[in-house]
């Protein structure tokens, strides 16, 4: 079976707020990009040893942030990233030759809650969908200099978790969220609007969604987490979304990631890895039409609320964990049997 086993840990001085992992320099190698609670953005490489990480970048001069994402949005080969803060502004920050830059920035005029990053325009860069408190979502594209808006699209409920819906032999990308009506929604932009093109009730509000390959289908599927401790599969095909499988979680989920983690001796060709408030990781697969639950850890003896993210953080081609619990850092190994 396979197993998940601590490596290490690191402490910050500062609460994490937001945690995400992807090779933002360009060598190979999976970075650590986190934001802490008095606005702080950092890069980190993963090193192991007595040092555990590398700062490589940071920015401590941005207000709180609300919303995080990264995606090339100024189109020229390299991750940018998106933050929306207290103040209402979103802005697209850069990595420098030698700092992170504030390349551009919107007034929102309303506080901005979730954002996506993804391709929705197959122009060769991403945009920006962001959610506001009053109910909208606003889509911007890079154009020039700064972030032109392409649509203003008013939903009926807040939406506080989005994410990119990817399809092979597709070349634009839709967007999933749901909302505490108890409603998916998968949405496209297109003649300069955003489109619903389909919907699913749901069990109970949704809390997160998290999109990526478990069953092996053409595009991702969609994961979502209701009433806290629900999490079902959903299968997307064309313009129609159908329930897989349902699980119920032992504790309220606070962070979910979906996508290929394991190398050998897998059920599915993809894992959902769950993080719960009470810091305990679980990677789980799909068989027929039920979740499995392939290995487990508790990481922190006390815990309110944890981040997850996975990623080849040492580059040797095997994935890694790394879970946000406070202000400490936890690295999860996982091993395949």
């Amino acid at each position: 079976m396979p197993s998940m086993n601590l490596i290490t840990s690191h402490s910050l001085k500062e609460m994490v707020t937001n945690l995400e992992v992807m090779d933002v320099t360009g060598d190979g190698k999976d970075n650590i990009v986190l934001a802490t609670v008095s606005g702080s953005l950092r890069v980190y490489d993963y090193v192991g040893g007595n040092n555990v990480v590398k700062e490589l970048f940071r920015m401590t001069d941005l207000v709180p942030i609300s919303s995080f994402g990264i995606g090339d949005v100024t189109g020229n080969g390299t991750p940018d990233f998106v933050v929306g803060g207290l103040d209402n502004t979103l802005r697209v920050v850069s990595i420098g030759k030698k700092s992170l830059e504030v390349k551009s920035n919107a007034m929102l005029g309303n506080l901005p809650i979730s954002l996506v990053v993804a391709n929705v325009l197959n122009d060769g860069k991403e945009e920006v969908v962001v959610a506001t408190n009053d109910n909208a979502l606003r889509c911007y594209g890079w154009y020039d200099t700064f972030l032109d808006k392409l649509a203003h699209k008013v939903v009926k409920r807040p939406v506080f978790s989005m994410k990119p819906l990817r399809s092979e032999g597709t070349s634009y990308t839709r967007f999933v969220f749901g909302d505490d009506s108890e409603t998916l929604y998968i949405y496209q932009y297109a003649d300069d609007r955003l489109h619903e093109i389909a919907n699913a009730k749901v069990s109970g509000e949704v809390n997160l969604v998290a999109t990526g390959r478990v069953t092996g289908r053409r595009s991702d599927d969609v994961v979502i987490a209701s009433s806290e401790k629900t999490i079902t599969l959903f299968e997307v095909e064309q313009k129609s979304v159908s329930t897989r499988a349902r699980i119920r979680a032992p504790g309220s989920i606070s962070s979910m990631k979906v996508g290929e983690m394991l190398i050998d001796g897998a059920r599915s060709q993809g894992q959902v890895l769950v993080s719960l408030a009470n810091s305990k990781l679980s990677m789980l697969s799909v068989e027929g039409r039920e979740f499995f639950e392939d290995a487990s850890i508790k990481t922190a003896s006390k815990s309110a609320d944890s981040l997850v993210a996975y990623g080849d953080l040492s580059g040797d081609g095997n994935k890694e964990i790394v879970q946000a619990v406070g202000n400490k850092l936890f690295f999860v190994a996982i091993e395949s049997e």
